[in-house]
């Protein structure tokens, strides 16, 4: 026995609209036929799409491969220039602490002889000033003992306390 596609009331609907069940048979082969080149052609449609999508699903995913390792890449290489950035300003804080330190040890030399310079020259100070003071003072005490003025007082008090 054959079968159909066709349900079986559709079928006695077409024997009694064409009178002979043999016409029946071919008309409802006839259709089964188109029916099935339409389910063929509809399976190749779905299929002919699903390989469509799948294409274009793998384009999509390439090109999100594709930009992710770009993405990965550019932030691995900004990783990159940022650690040598940070190397380079390391360096460059360590050099110029280096430089601040000998300019500074090279100062602090230059400080060390005008010191010294000025202990030489405060002790001459000092030495000269204590001298000027003693020329000072023989100056004052000549002074005053060749002063007439003086000389006389200095009779009048001798004449008063030895008489």
């Amino acid at each position: 026995m054959n079968e159909y596609v066709l349900p079986r009331e559709v079928f006695a609907l077409l024997e009694e609209a064409l009178g002979e069940r043999q016409k029946a048979e071919t008309f409802a082969r006839a259709i089964e036929a188109a029916v099935g080149a339409i389910e063929i052609r509809a399976d190749e449609s779905i299929t002919a799409r699903k390989e469509h999508l799948k294409i274009e699903l793998k384009e999509e995913l390439r090109n999100e491969l594709v930009t992710r390792e770009l993405f990965e890449q550019e932030t691995t290489r900004i990783e990159q220039e940022f650690a040598l950035t940070r190397e380079m300003f390391e360096r460059e804080i360590l050099l110029t602490r280096e430089l601040f330190d000998q300019r500074f040890n090279v100062i602090e030399e230059r400080f060390k002889t005008v010191d010294e310079r000025f202990k030489t020259v405060d002790e001459r100070f000092n030495s000269l000033n204590f001298k000027l003071n003693i020329f000072i003072a023989i100056a004052l005490l000549a002074l005053t003992l060749a002063n007439p003025t003086f000389v006389a007082l200095i009779e009048r008090l001798f004449k008063f306390l030895v008489p």
